[in-house]
């Protein structure tokens, strides 16, 4: 099944998929599905393509283009690069209901951009 089929399903009916139902859980259920894919040697080229454009376009439209993510270490604090869209998203919304709705209205603006079904 394709990655888009499977948010959709999410997207239609998030409680049968996520406890508790929410953008923390559709995070963990993302990474967990990649997860899998890698796991079992299924290699879906459009899958990785589509994590490293969405990325760009929810940092852009989020506002948060110019900002770069960090990671404090005894050495001092490390600047790990761009925000992933996970990060991006949650600094827009901050209510974890909200930040699932945010996520899906930009995957539908992704998608349309892309001409992506």
């Amino acid at each position: 099944m394709a990655f888009f089929e499977v948010l959709e399903r999410v997207r239609r009916r998030p409680d049968m998929h996520l406890k508790p139902a929410g953008f923390v859980t559709l995070c963990a259920f993302i990474e967990g599905y990649e997860s899998a894919l890698i796991d079992h040697g299924i290699r879906d080229d459009h899958d990785v393509l589509f994590l490293m454009h969405f990325s760009d376009f929810v940092r852009t439209s989020t506002g948060h283009e110019d900002e770069r993510d960090s990671l404090t270490t005894p050495e001092g604090i490390l600047d790990i690069g761009q925000l992933h869209w996970q990060t991006a998203i949650t600094r827009t919304e901050q209510d974890d209901g909200e930040a699932m709705v945010l996520f899906f209205d930009l995957l539908d603006r992704f998608k349309a951009s892309r001409s992506l079904r």
